[in-house]
C-alpha cells in the first residue's frame, strides 16, 4: 500500500519513512532508464554509430538532472519535516569539493563556463557530514552558475576562517553581472537554492548574496564547525586509486540471483551480467528469492529491498536463519532507492554484505560484484 501523502502529521520517523517511500517510487523508473541507457552505451545490444552515442548519452545527462532534482526535492521535504540529521566524520574538503566540481561539469559545460577551485589550506580536513557538505558545495556551484552569462569564470574558494568554513564562489563574465539576473537568482533551480539554504540553515550557518563587482556576483557560506582538528594531526585512510573494476567470469560461470518486482529493471541487469558471461537466475518477489537462494544457492544475491509478498529485508533475514550454512553464507547485496542511512542501518542489521543506492551505474555493477565472487572464489 502506498504511504499516505500528507507532511502535515505524523512523527518525524513517519515522515522520513513517507520521504524515502516517495524517493524509492520516484528513483526506480529512472534506475530502469539509467541502466537501459549504459547497457546501450557499453554495446551489450550491439554497435552504436557516433551519432546514436551522442543521442543516448544526451538522455544520459538528462536521466541525471532529474535524478538529481528527485534527490532534492526529498531532501528539501527530509529538511522541512525534522526528518534530517547531521552525521560527523573527518573529511577532507579537497576530494569533497572535486566530487562537487564533478557532479556540475555537465551544467557548466552547457554553458561554456570555466571552473577554479582553491581549498586553504590544501589539505584542510575538517569534522562535518561529507554527503551534507558535498550537497552544499554542489548546490552553491550550480546556483552561481545560473546566476551567470555563458561563458564566463566561476572561482570557488574554500577556506578555514574564524573557527568555521568559508565557502565562496565567484562568477562573471565579460559583459558583467545585470542587476536583472542578480535580482532574479531566487528564482533559478528553485529547488537547489531553497536545499541550499535549508542545509545551510541544518548546519547552524549563513548565506549571503551581492554583487562584488560590476561583473561578478558573488556567493559566500559561513559554516560553524566545532573541533576542526589540526589537518597535520589527522589521520584519514587513503582514498583507494580510481580504477575501472572489470569482471571476467569464470569457467565455473558463477551464479548470481537478482530478486527485483520491476520486470524492465531486472531484465536489463539480466541481460547485462550475462553479457559478461555469469548464470543469472531471477526472483519477483521476497518469497521466491528466498527460495531460489535455498534450492539454487547462487554466488551472489541483488536484493531490492521494497518487493511484494515477502519485502527484502525480510528476505535476508530468512536466508541468514537457514540451516544450510552455505545458504546463510550467501553474500547479499541490497538494493534500495530508499537514500537514508537508517535505511542503509536497517539493511545490514538484516544481514546485507553490502548495500547499493539506486540507481546504480554498470561499473558500480562490476565493482560490487567484483568484491564478493571474486574474494568468495579466491
Amino acid at each position: 500500500m502506498r504511504p499516505r501523502l500528507s507532511l502535515t502529521e505524523g512523527t518525524t520517523v513517519e515522515k522520513n519513512e513517507f520521504l524515502g517511500s516517495v524517493g524509492h517510487e520516484l528513483r526506480n523508473p529512472l534506475s530502469n532508464i539509467i541502466a537501459q541507457v549504459e547497457t546501450l552505451l557499453e554495446g551489450v545490444y550491439g554497435h552504436l554509430e557516433t551519432s546514436q552515442k551522442a543521442a543516448v548519452t544526451a538522455i544520459q545527462d538528462s536521466t541525471r538532472q532529474i535524478l538529481q532534482l528527485v534527490a532534492d526535492v526529498v531532501d528539501l521535504g527530509r529538511i522541512e519535516a525534522g526528518a534530517a540529521s547531521l552525521t560527523q566524520a573527518a573529511c577532507r574538503v579537497s576530494e569533497t569539493c572535486a566530487g562537487s566540481v564533478a557532479m556540475v561539469a555537465v551544467l557548466a559545460k552547457s554553458r561554456s563556463i570555466q571552473m577554479m577551485t582553491e581549498v586553504q589550506p590544501n589539505n584542510l580536513e575538517v569534522l562535518a557530514d561529507p554527503h551534507r557538505l558535498q550537497q552544499i558545495i554542489t548546490e552553491l556551484l550550480s546556483a552561481t552558475i545560473l546566476s551567470m552569462h555563458t561563458g564566463g569564470r566561476l572561482r570557488l574558494r574554500i577556506a578555514h576562517e574564524d573557527g568555521g568554513l568559508l565557502l565562496q564562489t565567484l562568477g562573471g563574465s565579460a559583459s558583467g553581472i545585470s542587476a536583472q539576473v542578480l535580482s532574479q537568482l531566487g528564482k533559478v533551480k528553485p529547488i537547489g537554492l531553497a536545499l541550499l539554504q535549508q542545509l545551510v540553515g541544518l548546519h547552524g550557518g549563513s548565506f549571503e548574496v551581492h554583487e562584488a563587482t560590476r561583473q561578478e556576483v558573488c556567493m559566500s557560506i559561513r559554516l560553524p564547525m566545532d573541533g576542526l582538528p589540526d589537518a597535520e594531526e589527522t589521520n584519514l585512510p587513503e582514498s583507494p586509486a580510481a580504477e575501472e573494476a572489470v569482471v571476467t567470469a569464470s569457467s565455473q560461470q558463477p551464479t548470481i540471483l537478482i530478486a527485483d518486482d520491476q520486470p524492465s529493471l531486472l531484465t536489463v541487469t539480466r541481460n547485462y551480467l550475462e553479457s559478461l558471461g555469469f548464470h543469472v537466475i531471477t526472483a519477483r518477489d521476497g518469497s521466491e528469492a528466498v527460495h531460489q537462494a535455498c534450492t539454487m544457492q547462487p554466488d551472489l544475491i541483488l536484493m531490492d529491498v521494497r518487493m511484494p509478498v515477502v519485502d527484502g529485508l525480510t528476505a535476508i533475514r530468512q536466508i541468514r536463519a537457514s540451516t544450510d550454512p552455505k545458504t546463510r553464507a550467501i553474500a547479499i547485496v541490497s538494493l534500495s532507492g530508499h537514500l537514508s542511512s537508517t535505511d542503509k542501518e536497517k539493511c545490514m542489521a538484516a544481514g546485507a554484505t553490502a548495500y547499493l543506492n539506486k540507481p546504480f551505474g554498470v561499473r558500480e555493477l562490476d565493482r560490487i560484484i567484483a568484491d564478493h565472487i571474486r574474494q568468495d572464489r579466491d
